[in-house]
């Protein structure tokens, strides 16, 4: 499973790990009528802080984690170039 290291304005690193939550939370995060604490639940969970950690980093840190998410989200689960990836369902 692929993660993300991101490193804070206060210099400590957290793993980004979409492993933490499941397909119906992520979904969650596009339902305009849920409440920020809940998407903001869900991020801390994924970075392994706190809900009081996370709803206390400065801006630029908030900006780090959701890129980083949303940079996994999107990206292969496996290297395509290598072989032992498997293709079969």
């Amino acid at each position: 499973m692929k993660t993300k290291q991101v490193t804070l304005s206060d210099g400590r690193e957290v793993t980004i790990d979409l492993s933490k939550i499941t397909i119906k939370e992520h979904r969650s995060l596009f339902n305009a009528a849920d409440k920020q604490e809940n998407e903001d639940r869900l991020l801390s969970r994924v970075c392994g802080l706190s809900l009081d950690e996370f709803q206390s980093l400065p801006m630029v840190d908030w900006k780090l984690i959701t890129e980083a998410y949303f940079w996994l989200v999107r990206e292969p689960v496996y290297d395509p170039n290598l072989a032992s990836a498997s293709t079969s369902a």
